[in-house]
């Protein structure tokens, strides 16, 4: 049988789960920053020359943390700390917005 799940023991979990992405997202910026810069990035950015492997990896950095981590990272940190009443008054501000 599964080990039950508690709302409290989901936040914490959540919260831990917020904060090992942020250790990734920590070693990505340190893989980004210290790879060295094509000395053509422009052009390649810009389309006018096809990527490198250096190119690739700091256009696959970029879009990672922007589209992908930083968003979970802030999702699951918020899941991890809401509360009921919180919820609530989304909910409310929400009906009002749609005046439904």
């Amino acid at each position: 049988m599964a080990d039950a799940w508690t709302v409290a023991r989901a936040q914490a979990a959540l919260g831990e789960i917020g904060y090992q992405l942020l250790a990734v997202a920590d070693a990505l910026v340190t893989i980004y920053h210290g790879l060295p810069r094509p000395a053509d990035l422009a052009e390649r950015e810009e389309g006018r020359k096809p990527y490198d492997v250096a190119t690739d990896i700091l256009a696959t950095i970029e879009c990672v943390l922007e589209d992908e981590i930083r968003p979970a990272i802030a999702s699951l940190q918020r899941s991890a700390q809401v509360t009921d009443a919180e919820l609530a008054r989304e909910f409310l501000e929400w009906k009002r917005q749609w005046r439904l």
